[in-house]
C-alpha cells in the first residue's frame, strides 16, 4: 500500500513528517536547557529529537512506536493534578517544563513540569503523577 509509512521499502522514511515547534526545557542539575522538538506524520507523533539549548546541536532523538502517543501532557491537566494532590496549597502558577536525573524523571525526551506555588513547587510526570521533592542520581 504506497503512502504509508513503512509500506514501500524503497519509500523515504521521512516522506509526510514535519517537525512541530519546539520546547525549551530547563535543567535543574545545571545551568541550561534544551529544546524537545516533536515529528509528526498523518497519523500522528512519530519521533522526538532533543537539541542543545545553545548550540542548537542534536542531543538525542527517539522513534516513537505509537503515533496516538501525547507529546507531553497538556498544561491544564498537569495543573488540575497538582492541584488534585494537594488542595490546602494555593496561589498556584503556570507550569513550566524542566528535568534533572532522577527516579521521577529519568527519561530527558519525558521532562517534569514544575509547578510553583505559594509555599514552593511541586513536580509533575508527563503521567500527572504529583512528587513534592526529587530522588537524586539517575533513577531506574
Amino acid at each position: 500500500m504506497a503512502g504509508q509509512l513503512g509500506a514501500d521499502p524503497g519509500a523515504d522514511p521521512a516522506a509526510g513528517v514535519q517537525a512541530g515547534p519546539p520546547v525549551r526545557v530547563r535543567r535543574l542539575d545545571r545551568p541550561g536547557s534544551y529544546l524537545l522538538v516533536p515529528l509528526r506524520d498523518g497519523e500522528g507523533l512519530r519521533g522526538i529529537v532533543r537539541l542543545d539549548g545553545q548550540t542548537l546541536a542534536v542531543e538525542a532523538s527517539a522513534a516513537i512506536r505509537d503515533p496516538s502517543t501525547a507529546f507531553l501532557a497538556p498544561e491544564d491537566a498537569v495543573l488540575a493534578a497538582a492541584q488534585t494532590a494537594l488542595p490546602r496549597r494555593t496561589g498556584w502558577r503556570r507550569p513550566v517544563l524542566a528535568w534533572r536525573p532522577c527516579r521521577e524523571g529519568f527519561d530527558a525526551m519525558r521532562p517534569l513540569w514544575v509547578v510553583a506555588h505559594d509555599a514552593g513547587e511541586v513536580y509533575v510526570t508527563q503521567g500527572l503523577a504529583v512528587h513534592e521533592a526529587l530522588t537524586t542520581g539517575r533513577g531506574g
